[in-house]
């Protein structure tokens, strides 16, 4: 059953942001990207990596794919800053019993469609109560350990972002040496 597979998780997750004087706790952005996959364009999402190589893996992938040139010449540099996290209610899709649960055919591979990604991500959002899903990384589709949180922010919209992310640290640089 499905509410069986809803855990607690608390660990480290990884963001970047453009290099600057930026707040960390500032989700006004968060999900205003057309062409994000697991959430749609209004949705107030939070991406977290699940490690430093998830997180400059799947940037040089949007930076490479996503960005029009004069956007990708502004974003050659991002300050990556370490989060502990802590939620009551989240689903892994990286688990194959998951898949079976919500009757998902080949997946991880399925998750490629972002249609199909958005679809999974809608039914959670919209049916259950779990603040947030890990997903696979599309830059490493092969090891289900490299994953990203997905965090529905509205679902803590009542809670200060401090109570779900209660320390972050800076962590360094990602770099792109050249466009």
């Amino acid at each position: 059953m499905l509410l069986d597979l809803i855990e607690p998780w608390s660990g480290e997750a990884f963001r970047h942001l453009p290099d600057g004087d930026y707040d960390v706790y500032d989700f006004r952005y968060a999900g205003l990207a057309q062409n994000n996959r697991w959430n749609l364009f209004g949705e107030s999402t939070l991406y977290l990596a699940g490690s430093i190589d998830v997180a400059a893996a799947e940037w040089s992938r949007h930076f490479q794919f996503d960005r029009p040139q004069k956007l990708a010449a502004q974003t050659k540099r991002r300050k990556v800053y370490c989060f502990e996290v802590s939620l009551n209610r989240t689903l892994n899709l990286c688990e194959p019993q998951l898949w079976e649960e919500l009757s998902l055919l080949n997946a991880p591979n399925c998750f490629l469609e972002k249609n199909v990604a958005r679809a999974t991500a809608q039914f959670i959002r919209q049916t259950t109560e779990v603040e947030a899903i890990f997903v696979p990384s599309m830059a490493f589709l092969d090891r289900l350990d490299k994953w990203v949180l997905v965090i529905f922010l509205e679902k803590l919209s009542n809670v200060d972002p401090k109570q779900f992310l209660p320390t972050v640290n800076d962590y360094g640089y990602l770099n792109v040496e050249s466009v």
